[in-house]
């Protein structure tokens, strides 16, 4: 049931201005006041200056390290955690840690102010006096589109209450008195607080309003910038009506479509849901929140310093021997053929290409296009103008350069590594195609392959390459989503010898089996091996690693997963490892790990890797980890075989589509709390799937039925940008306690 209070016709009531004429100000440092203060904020290097208000209100304002008069400038306004004592902040030492953050970058310099609410007085009244009185002592601008509202706990719900202006329980769809609204670790359902236990529920205001299906009558949202964060292990966070409820309102519904700028815009809404071990009071994503009220105000971000600036460096050429090479990362032009022709980027489709234009393209001006540097990521929307701020751009484009090859260069058994394409690819030197992956014919359409994570590397033509000055085109095709050559290395280099990676001493290789599962068909996987491996007689746990939807194992050594686990090993973080990555054999890559595919991994593949490599058959030694469909296809045969898994790392896992949420959503508490498996979950706030929301959904059963897990959806979206810096984390937690036998 709906509470309201707050009503409109107090806000909208007459102001009294002796607040301002009575102001009184006194320099307050800023210092941690109590023993119990988080470790790292010490002494706060700021002071606050104390503003009385009248009727016993007090406000804490610092200004910016740089504050000029003359100027102006934003304010953030603080409601006490508490809904009346504004010390908390300053006990907390926010005061510093706000000046740390603007001395190093991470925020522009704002004026920032504690309030204090006092018993009896409408707190919306209060707030608007207090700003009214910080306007009349300090320059800050007189606008709500340069103000923003943050509280911690009950300060997080009068935070919303104010900047949504939910006195009667509706929406504000223009701001009228902060255009920013921020909570952290908010008390959105508790009435033991007198400042709140009147207010509108923010749930039921907001509810119909930002959950409109395809978006419809949602574009007010883009009014305001949102944000909310929340401790994952915390039963607050999962009442009905509060942050995770709040949370789902704003994703809900819109995922499936672009629509809503609710579910996909960061300047409109950012979340995170936080494990215990890493949230820590409410405070520890204050640059976050500031930072998206800075840009929500217009205040430009801090520009990269120039020395900060990363270029690559081109190697020098080796002219002979097994190790010559010629280094061709570095500049070269570009152009989209729909910019080539005259047209929009983004309306060419994948489809045939005139063979005939091939020479015609290689004879034209191509130094005139785009310059870019190819191999070190996918397309931005800034990598080349021609690609006109579409990042996704959808049809063919070409790279051009020349290279010189040294007079004693050894010409002979050479070959071009041209590095990873997403999605196909056609390579031309000196006007004769040397290779192609996913476009079989010269000069013609993409066969919709999807060989995005296949290397490319192209034997060449003894005598094609002479000494001086050689030219190398290379036409591309993405058909959606990100595109690009994205990663090296690009070079012209001697021919190599395959070799038996185990006498080799390679710790990370191909190998293959036949699967009964299967029918007899081969499956190919990878193996990371710990360093020490060959030397040793150790036995080792083992993960087995879960790729996604038309991907392959190859993904994961793409995204550099071997070497964060080499780290990880290096520094104690990780135990000493195996980790085995399988490819799915379905046509599509579309398995989900369920059925026979499930068989082959738990049956075949498990008793292969425990045949031919030094693990521990053990469940308690052998885990399940995965990635969009392979975390869907990881978290349900943790679920199916506990007998075999010991637990699983979930990264924004297609939980639905394998069955395995609603599997886990109908299983009783004591079933649940027998699998005795271990669970690091994480996934993206802005997941283009929407997975984020089944990770909520489970989240909040895991916590209702008390069982045991690490549950973090921060800022992020479906990449693997955004699971690499939680790699070492997830495999240090389903590993602990664990060591080589």
């Amino acid at each position: 049931m709906s509470r309201t209070g707050w009503m409109k016709a107090g806000k909208r009531g007459v102001l009294r201005a002796v607040c301002a004429a009575a102001a009184i100000l006194i320099f307050v440092p800023a210092v941690s006041l109590y023993a119990g203060a988080p470790a790292g904020t010490g002494p706060a290097e700021a002071e606050c200056a104390r503003l009385d208000c009248g009727d016993g209100q007090e406000l804490y304002v610092l200004l910016p390290e740089t504050y000029d008069p003359g100027r102006e400038y934003c304010s953030v306004y603080f409601m006490p955690r508490d809904g009346a004592d504004p010390s908390w902040y300053l006990e907390q030492g926010i005061p510093g840690r706000i000046r740390r953050m603007e001395r190093d970058g991470t925020i522009p310099g704002m004026i920032c102010v504690f309030v204090g609410l006092s018993g009896g007085a409408d707190p919306e009244d209060q707030v608007r006096e207090a700003v009214e009185a910080v306007e009349e002592a300090y320059s800050s601008i007189p606008d709500a589109s340069k103000r923003g509202v943050i509280g911690v706990n009950a300060g997080g719900r009068l935070a919303f209450h104010l900047g949504y202006g939910l006195g009667d329980g509706e929406v504000d769809r223009v701001p009228e008195l902060f255009c920013a609204v921020a909570s952290h670790d908010g008390d959105f359902t508790s009435d033991a607080n007198p400042s709140v236990s009147g207010c509108a529920d923010i749930y039921d205001g907001l509810n119909g309003e930002v959950d409109v299906p395809n978006g419809k009558g949602t574009e007010w949202v883009r009014n305001y910038y949102t944000y909310l964060d929340a401790c994952s292990d915390s039963a607050l966070t999962w009442e009905q009506g509060g942050t995770a409820d709040i949370i789902s309102l704003y994703r809900m519904d819109n995922f499936s479509n672009h629509h809503s700028p609710s579910a996909w815009d960061y300047s409109v809404f950012e979340y995170a849901l936080r494990g215990a071990s890493d949230y820590r009071g409410g405070v520890d994503r204050l640059d976050r929140s500031l930072l998206g009220f800075a840009r929500r105000f217009g205040i430009p971000e801090a520009q990269p310093k120039e020395e900060d600036r990363v270029e690559y460096r081109v190697r020098e050429t080796i002219v002979s021997g097994e190790d010559r090479m010629i280094d061709l990362m570095g500049d070269w032009h570009f152009i989209t053929e729909t910019a080539m022709a005259g047209t929009d980027p983004g309306d060419g489709k994948p489809g045939g290409f005139d063979p005939s234009r091939i020479g015609s393209v290689m004879k034209t001006d191509w130094t005139s296009w785009d310059v870019v540097q190819p191999g070190l990521d996918w397309w931005t929307a800034d990598f080349a103008p021609c690609l006109n701020g579409n990042q996704y751009y959808s049809g063919y484009a070409w790279y051009a350069r020349e290279f010189e090859v040294p007079e004693e260069f050894d010409l002979r058994d050479l070959q071009i590594e041209a590095g990873m394409v997403d999605e196909a690819d056609e390579v031309y030197i000196n006007g004769v195609r040397v290779g192609q992956t996913g476009i079989p014919e010269e000069g013609g359409a993409y066969d919709l392959s999807n060989p995005w994570d296949e290397e490319r590397v192209y034997p060449i033509p003894d005598g094609l390459l002479k000494a001086g000055t050689n030219r190398v085109f290379v036409r591309v095709c993405n058909r959606s989503g990100g595109g690009g050559w994205y990663a090296g290395p690009i070079e012209i280099s001697a021919a190599r010898q395959e070799v038996d990676p185990e006498e080799a001493g390679q710790r990370f290789y191909v190998d293959s089996f036949s699967s009964d599962a299967l029918g007899g068909t081969d499956v190919e996987y990878r193996v990371y091996l710990p360093e020490g491996y060959y030397e040793s007689d150790l036995r080792y746990p083992v993960v087995y690693m879960l790729h996604g939807y038309g991907s392959t194992g190859k993904s994961f050594e793409i995204a550099g997963v071997p070497a964060v686990l080499d780290e990880g090993i290096a520094c104690g973080e990780i135990p000493p490892c195996i980790v085995i990555f399988p490819t799915d054999t379905h046509p599509q890559k579309a398995s989900w790990w369920v059925g026979a595919y499930a068989r082959m991994l738990n049956e075949d593949l498990v008793s292969r890797i425990d045949a031919t490599l030094r693990t521990v058959d053990s469940r308690d030694y052998r885990f399940l980890a995965g990635e969009s469909m392979g975390g869907g296809g990881a978290f349900f045969n943790a679920l199916d075989r506990p007998d075999l898994y010991g637990g699983v790392f979930d990264i924004y896992g297609a939980l639905s589509y394998t069955g395995a949420l609603t599997r886990f959503m109908n299983m009783g508490e004591d079933e649940l709390k027998n699998l005795k498996l271990k669970y690091f979950l994480i996934c993206g706030t802005h997941d283009m799937y929407g997975f984020d929301l089944d990770h909520i959904r489970l989240g909040r059963r895991m916590t209702e039925a008390g069982i045991p897990h690490v549950l973090d959806i921060d800022s992020g979206e479906h990449s693997s940008s955004f699971y690499l810096p939680y790699l070492r984390r997830g495999f240090a937690y389903i590993l602990s306690g664990l060591r080589p036998l």
